[in-house]
């Protein structure tokens, strides 16, 4: 093995090496990085001194093991952005209702009144109640298709297969298909009759809505009295789940299959799964509309697990995401290189308590780490780092 002995090299040369090794690595690899310079005053020692220095040293071992780019990202822990619900009008058609802003009402039957709205924090489930115009209740049904017509017999699609998924989760017998027959419309009636309804075999928007699932009441934005018609609510998914603002060139660290964890205050680490990636904050616009950070994505991570009893559904998180990485490398802190002229060495601490400096070769750069390889070094061999 290649060595050169530390006894060749006076103190100060060691410790200015490191310093002037550790400010270069950081200003190129790290940020935060301490720069600490172990010269002293620069003299001599002596024996003494020399004994104490070697007794007040300190050491870290080589590690062999994994690397990983990692990155802390602050974010927020809740229920994610509400979705606006509005209201339709008394009498309205099928073209309005379904949640988000396409609901909205329609220019035919009268404007009615809301005469019902959940409270904050309410869960609404399949066949709840969403809000009563006129004391007519809107029912929510599962779904992604808004309610853009009345369902009817002979009706065929997408909306129609989406009704029917209900009703059978709800015990009415239909088909598994997309047809509103009459075996559709039987099923319908008996839901009407069942919640004291007129029996017409036809749904609109004034008796149901397709939300996502089940919901949760965010912000309510309306009042009882109001006339119909408008936005009365915002609701969201009845799952926690941690949102972030994240930088274009973070958005690599998000692709599909990452794990990611999410840090709560007290350091414990909950796993989540990418659930949306949205748009920039500052839209479709040009170039010259956008602000500061306007060109952040709001990245929203489900929680695959339940957060510890008492979590606040309010907190301050930090998304911890990995990036790239070198698996079974020997790595060290990167304040323990010293530059020289021929490059990197490290401070090893032989069986005797004294020092080599070895030469070694860097490679990865992560976690505050560095890969290096040298010949004879080896996992957990002491090397010198600043105290």
């Amino acid at each position: 093995m290649t060595r050169v002995s530390s006894r060749r090299s006076p103190r100060l040369l060691r410790s200015s090496a490191r310093f002037v090794a550790t400010a270069a690595l950081c200003a190129v690899a790290l940020t935060g990085c301490s720069l600490v310079d172990r010269a002293g005053d620069g003299g001599d020692p002596g024996p003494a001194g020399a004994s104490q220095a070697a007794a007040d040293r300190t050491t870290t071992p080589v590690v062999l093991g994994d690397l990983v780019d990692g990155k802390r990202l602050p974010g927020t822990l809740g229920y994610g952005t509400p979705v606006p619900l509005r209201s339709v009008t008394s009498g309205s058609g099928g073209d309005s209702g379904s949640g988000g802003d396409s609901g909205g009402a329609t220019d035919g039957g009268s404007a009615g009144t809301v005469t019902g709205l959940p409270a904050f924090g309410d869960v609404i489930g399949r066949d709840g109640v969403l809000y009563s115009v006129d004391e007519n209740p809107v029912r929510s049904m599962h779904g992604t298709v808004p309610l853009w017509r009345p369902l009817e017999q002979g009706r065929r699609g997408s909306d129609v297969d989406q009704l029917k998924d209900n009703l059978r989760a709800l015990g009415y017998d239909v088909a598994d298909d997309d047809r509103f027959d009459a075996r559709t419309r039987s099923a319908v009636i008996r839901w009407q009759r069942d919640r004291g309804r007129a029996q017409t075999g036809v749904l609109g928007a004034s008796d149901i809505a397709f939300v996502p699932g089940d919901v949760r009441v965010a912000d309510v934005t309306g009042r009882v009295g109001d006339a119909a018609g408008e936005a009365v609510y915002g609701y969201t998914s009845t799952t926690l789940v941690a949102t972030a603002s994240v930088a274009p060139a973070d958005l690599v660290r998000f692709a599909g299959g990452t794990p990611v964890q999410v840090a709560l205050p007290d350091g414990t680490l909950v796993p989540g799964t990418v659930r949306s990636i949205g748009e920039p904050a500052g839209g479709a616009g040009g170039e010259s509309d956008k602000g500061p950070g306007d060109d952040k994505v709001t990245v929203t991570i489900g929680l695959d697990a339940a957060p510890p009893e008492g979590t606040s559904t309010s907190s301050r998180v930090d998304l911890v995401v990995d990036g790239e990485r070198r698996d079974g490398v020997l790595s060290v802190p990167v304040t323990a290189l010293l530059a020289g002229t021929e490059g990197y060495t490290v401070e090893v601490v032989g069986p005797d308590g004294g020092t080599d400096l070895v030469p070694v070769t860097t490679g990865f750069f992560a976690q505050g780490r560095v890969e290096v390889t040298g010949e004879g070094l080896t996992e957990g061999d002491e090397v010198v780092v600043p105290s």
